[in-house]
């Protein structure tokens, strides 16, 4: 007899959403984790005594009301907070700052009132543009995905399929020139349109395929409800353990998995590194695929095409995040000097222009630090003074295009190098921003790939690029979450739908094993 009923290897939130699934379901369930901690990539830990940082995630951008219902979590101490603004863009100072505001009159009023009526029109017509691929992903949101491409030639008219291939093979400017026309104007606007766009692509503004993850970005989740979890981003986690263990499911800190035990073509359990062996039914990875079969399985238990397949995700995704503790607020001048009189400053990104950003990707690609890097800075402790001690602050800097291919001797200059970059980006319009900082941590992503297993520190589990996604990921011919191996399922970001705090890919990826059990 097993000594579960169920494995879950990995405790980040999509790992703790599939074991909650299957606990409720009657299980016995067992989820590892390497850490001394859970929630992986969507965790707030204390680096710095008395702050509190949300470490990889730090929002919940693109997460759906309903899977706080489907999982009570509410039930469990999870409190989400919405804002007044998610952002405000920054640019040159003749550049009107561009502010998404959370409420959508206010929203309006800003783009007609600050922008003009002809970006607002503009925005309008993006969202409406949007939709098209929005009615497709909703329908395959809860359930292994179809193919994109039936779907797309099977769109209801000559105007559907070409909006639908055009957002999924598209540049992310391809979309955007068409309500934009002009690259002068609404500089702030296009530049904050893309680099929402190009996050988890490995690809620039103008990178055709870019438009994907435009449409992904701005239409899985709840249309514009940006919100954030009191505590931090790992109280989504906290609270979904917490379920877990009402449910009966046990999780194990500490207890990294070696290898899977396979017998016959079946998987039987797990060995830790420790030595340690532990049985179960069936056992559901939220690890990325690479790690997944090639580390844990091993190539000698899986078909050789799967293999190739394998190894030819796409995993290269560069990146900066930059954590520091504040002795005090950084003050606003000039033109932004507005922002300090409300919460609006607590997130400032300078990206001033499309071509801008374009231009980092370009020194990006050539294996080199941008020499005026993006910035987007967020100080989570002004929306919620819990993350740091009264009169202190807590205050996150991340950008992406950091050489992926840094060799490990240069990580640490290089990232300091354009950590230094990216801070000077702020303190050119908060003078007092330097002089403010008392501690500061650069993670890049060889952080993430050591820390979390997460193959060339992708936090993505495979970039978000047209090959794949829907029914290509994690490889053709297994989107609908199991695996070559017989009772090994997938159950993380590797997944269908894709990367982001959505607890969708584990809640998944448990119902596709319990409807393997029923059989």
């Amino acid at each position: 007899m097993a000594d579960y009923d169920a494995i879950v290897v990995g405790a980040g939130h999509n790992g703790l959403t599939a074991a909650t699934v299957l606990a409720k379901n009657g299980l016995s369930v067992l989820c590892l984790e390497k850490n001394n901690w859970v929630g992986g990539q969507a965790s707030t830990r204390e680096l710095f005594d008395g702050f509190k940082h949300n470490i990889g995630a730090w929002a919940l951008l693109i997460f759906r009301a309903e899977m706080v219902k489907r999982l009570e979590l509410e039930k469990y101490g999870l409190e989400l907070v919405r804002p007044r603004s998610s952002y405000c863009v920054i640019g040159a100072p003749e550049d009107k700052p561009f502010i998404g505001y959370t409420d959508t009159t206010e929203m309006m009023e800003h783009l007609a009132n600050d922008h003009g009526p002809d970006a607002l029109e503009g925005m309008a017509n993006i969202y409406n543009y949007l939709m098209k691929y929005k009615e497709l992903s909703d329908k395959d949101i809860f359930k292994a995905p179809s193919s994109i491409d039936k779907l797309i030639a099977n769109a209801p008219d000559k105007e559907s399929r070409e909006i639908l291939l055009q957002t999924v093979y598209g540049s992310v400017m391809d979309v955007i020139r068409k309500f934009f026309p002009d690259p002068k104007k609404h500089r702030l606007i296009l530049g904050s349109l893309c680099a929402a766009s190009i996050d988890g692509t490995n690809t620039g503004p103008f990178t055709p395929g870019s438009a994907l993850s435009m449409a992904y970005h701005y239409t899985l989740g709840d249309a514009f409800d940006f919100r954030t979890p009191k505590g931090g981003i790992g109280a989504l986690s906290d609270s979904i353990l917490r379920a877990l263990e009402d449910h009966g499911g046990k999780v194990r800190l500490g207890a990294s998995v070696k290898r899977f035990l396979i017998n016959n073509g079946k998987i039987t359990g797990v060995e830790l590194k420790s030595g340690e062996k532990i049985t179960a039914e069936i056992v559901l990875s939220n690890l990325d695929a690479y790690t997944t079969f090639l580390g844990l399985a091993g190539e000698e238990h899986l078909p050789s095409d799967f293999v190739n397949l394998v190894k030819d995700i796409e995993y290269r995704n560069g990146y900066v995040q930059i954590h520091m503790t504040l002795k005090e607020m950084p003050e606003f001048t000039g033109h932004l000097a507005f922002t300090n009189e409300s919460d609006i400053r607590w997130v400032m990104a300078y990206i001033p222009s499309a071509e801008y950003l374009s231009r980092c990707w370009e020194q990006y690609r050539k294996g080199q630090v941008p020499d005026d890097p993006v910035a987007y800075c967020c100080f989570p402790s002004v929306r919620d003074p819990s993350l740091a001690p009264s009169g202190y602050h807590t205050c996150t800097i991340f950008a992406h295009y950091f050489p992926y291919n840094v060799p490990k001797g240069k990580i640490k200059e290089l990232g300091n190098m354009m950590a230094e970059r990216m801070i000077d980006k702020i303190a050119q319009y908060a003078p007092n921003f330097r002089g403010a900082i008392m501690d500061k941590v650069v993670l890049t992503q060889q952080y993430f790939e050591s820390t979390f297993n997460a193959t060339a520190g992708d936090f993505c589990g495979g970039l978000i690029q047209p090959s794949q996604m829907w029914d290509r990921r994690p490889v053709p011919g297994y989107s609908d979450y199991t695996t070559p191996i017989k009772n090994l399922f997938m159950c993380g970001s590797a997944c269908h739908p894709g990367p982001g705090i959505t607890c969708v890919p584990g809640y998944n990826g448990a119902e596709a094993a319990l409807g393997k059990l029923d059989k």
